[in-house]
């Protein structure tokens, strides 16, 4: 009886997986050799750096969760206040977003076991701030005023707020709290559709999943482990980019597989994460990482929308700079929130600086706080042939 369980498992996942990958857009092949570096881009144009407003050494960190949007910059400080600064577009402190204000500044903060999520809400100018401490999503608006507070049926590894004012959640893949991966949700967190039901023993699995464009009202949806980014619009779930992983597509009994195999396993045969997605109308970008017991890659993908182009770099996983962008503006520029130590380090002593980065390591100087940095795009001749066009699908698997 569980041989057939399990037989039938393995083919439900198949054909889900089979129907998905013919019907997103455009196919992502990760070039073998790996793709140039990132900083030689023929994309890039443009390098310039915003230095925060920061009070005192400590108080933001180059890991932190940044959001934007084009005249805003909000971060997030997970580690001590999990309260979100904002920043003007130009570096300059604003205000304090959080239940109990403060200050950008190291200090005597009060320690919370439990980290924090938090989402923009760029139609109705909200931060929303879930505390898993109190299980609780704190709304305030841009201005950091209080708007109202509630708690989500299931709790949000991560969440958006659409045009209607429902809410999106990601509930990873071995939710306890639910076989479906993407759930809708009321104004006040009560569940009103699932998606994307998934069976599955792996090891649990979450990650950011959502990147909000108030370009066009669409959100898009991507998993950690997973290899497809879908648009969320209304109540339709339309796949955009499906990555082919080759050899490193999770096989197809991983999903049949308890958590600490599973783990062991993709470790032992290494892995791609997908670590962030947003697009605005000429460019999407796209953040992967390949992991496995031996070796760490960073790759950062651009979708040239008007030239149907996409280009695979690769950067200094070594130093790790840029890690990912954080939000692309309706300039095509990607904002970077980066330690102006890895700047140093990645350009020391180099006799090889590409031309629009020639002048960072100057503006950099001795600074020793995170900055914002912001690598303007534009768009190839469709005479270049960097990159490639993406390939037709067929019924290929994915993970």
């Amino acid at each position: 009886m569980k041989t057939t369980q399990q037989i039938y498992l393995w083919l439900i996942v198949f054909v889900l997986l089979i129907v998905q990958s013919v019907y997103a857009q455009q196919r992502i092949s990760i070039p073998q050799p790996f793709g140039d570096d990132f900083i030689h881009s023929d994309l890039i144009t443009k390098v310039s750096i915003i230095p925060l407003e920061i009070e005192s050494y400590g108080a933001i960190t180059e890991d932190m969760e940044m959001k934007a949007d084009n005249e805003n910059i909000f971060i997030l400080d997970n580690r001590n206040t999990q309260c979100v600064y904002r920043f003007n577009i130009e570096g300059e402190f604003l205000n304090t977003i959080c239940a109990e204000q403060a200050a950008p500044r190291a200090g005597n903060f009060p320690q919370l076991s439990n980290p924090a999520r938090f989402s923009i809400d760029p139609y109705r100018k909200h931060i929303e701030i879930y505390r898993f401490e109190t299980s609780t999503n704190f709304i305030f608006s841009y201005d950091g005023n209080a708007a109202g507070n509630f708690k989500f049926s299931v709790t949000p590894p991560d969440y958006a707020r659409d045009t209607n004012g429902n809410y999106w959640i990601s509930t990873g893949w071995n939710n306890s709290e639910s076989q479906y991966r993407l759930l809708q949700t009321d104004s006040k967190g009560k569940i009103i559709d699932r998606h994307l039901r998934m069976i599955t023993r792996c090891t649990p699995t979450e990650s950011f999943a959502f990147h909000v464009n108030d370009n066009d009202n669409d959100i898009s949806f991507w998993e950690l482990l997973g290899n497809m980014v879908y648009s969320l619009k209304e109540n339709d779930i339309t796949p955009r980019y499906f990555f082919d992983f080759g050899d490193y597509n999770l096989p197809l009994d991983y999903h049949n597989i308890d958590g600490n195999d599973s783990f062991k396993m993709i470790n032992q045969r290494g892995y791609y994460t997908i670590k962030r997605f947003m697009e605005n109308i000429d460019f999407a970008y796209m953040a992967l990482n390949f992991i496995s017991s031996n070796q760490r890659a960073m790759f950062h993908i651009i979708h040239d929308k008007q030239n149907d182009k996409i280009n695979v770099y690769t950067e200094n996983a070594a130093i790790g700079l840029f890690d990912k962008a954080q939000y692309i503006n309706n300039n095509n520029e990607l904002l970077f929130l980066v330690s102006p130590r890895k700047v140093r380090n990645l350009f020391r002593g180099s006799q090889l600086i590409p031309k629009a980065f020639e002048d960072l390591p100057d503006k950099i100087g001795n600074t020793r706080t995170p900055v914002v940095l912001k690598i303007a795009l534009s768009a190839t001749s469709n005479s270049d042939e960097s990159g490639f066009i993406p390939e037709e699908l067929n019924s290929d698997y994915e993970n």
